[in-house]
């Protein structure tokens, strides 16, 4: 499991005013770098549930009990995905169609038994609605001559309305290999992207002061908590009211324009 944090955003900032407040409190610049970003899809989650879901069959009957736990720990987090994108209305259809509105449920079941619901046609026929999951996308990123690939998974804010990020990282040779290995397994990049972020440390957090293509500068600040995170935008003079939880195609699409269908964002 990757590590978890809250992240919000403030948009159309005075860069000046923010860097010269966070220097007023004692804040330093820890880095400014110009970021190069290779974004690609993962597979449709219905094809990675059929492909899992094959395979446990195969193992179960061929009583290859290592291969039959490593398939169904990989059942476990592709449930978690699928019951993170689940509204109130997708949960009470699947408790319908299997007797439970989470399918991580299922695990806890018996082998024999589990099996028989994940051949079950009902199952099959509700999981078969899923395809991208726009929620979670690998990311490929060089800040300097550091290149770090990132499997990025927004979770569901939990009613605090601030967004949950989930990040399982490791830092690998060169973008350029990076990209190749990605290209050699099936994942073609989406989107190449730059942006300008200076990253200062206040109070022991960081604070990311973004520069994208097209858009206002804006901070993003994390946090363990809804509290961190308001600890700081305070010092900032800000409240939580005044911030945003959300990705940066989600800020593009404010300003008109759909950053989803450009294969190119940079300066």
């Amino acid at each position: 499991m990757g590590k978890m944090d809250l992240e919000v955003k403030i948009l159309d900032i005075d860069e000046q005013q923010i860097i010269d407040t966070i220097i007023k409190n004692g804040g330093k610049l820890k880095e400014e770098t110009k970021q190069t970003l290779y974004t690609y899809d993962l597979p449709s989650i219905y094809g990675r549930y059929l492909d899992i879901k094959l395979l446990i069959n195969e193992y179960y009957k061929s009583k290859m009990e290592n291969k039959l736990i490593a398939q169904i720990d990989r059942l476990k987090q592709l449930f978690f995905e699928i019951d993170n994108l689940l509204n109130k209305e997708g949960q009470d259809e699947i408790k319908k169609r299997i007797g439970t509105n989470k399918l991580q449920e299922l695990l806890k079941k018996e082998r024999e038994e589990l099996i028989k619901i994940l051949n079950k046609k009902e199952l099959n026929t509700f999981l078969e609605r899923f395809h991208n999951n726009d929620k979670k996308w690998i990311r490929l990123r060089k800040t300097n001559n550091k290149t770090i690939l990132t499997v990025k998974h927004i979770l569901r804010d939990n009613d605090t309305k601030i967004q949950q990020m989930m990040e399982t990282e490791i830092e690998v040779p060169s973008i350029e290999d990076a990209d190749n290995l990605l290209e050699t397994l099936g994942f073609s990049h989406k989107s190449y992207q730059e942006k300008i972020r200076k990253t200062y440390i206040l109070k022991g957090y960081e604070i990311d002061i973004d520069t994208w293509p097209m858009l206002n500068t804006f901070i993003e600040v994390e946090g363990k908590n809804e509290k961190d995170i308001e600890k700081i935008i305070n010092i900032l003079g800000y409240e939580l009211k005044d911030t945003i939880s959300c990705t940066v195609d989600e800020i593009y699409k404010q300003n008109g324009i759909d950053s989803l269908m450009m294969r190119e964002i940079k300066f």
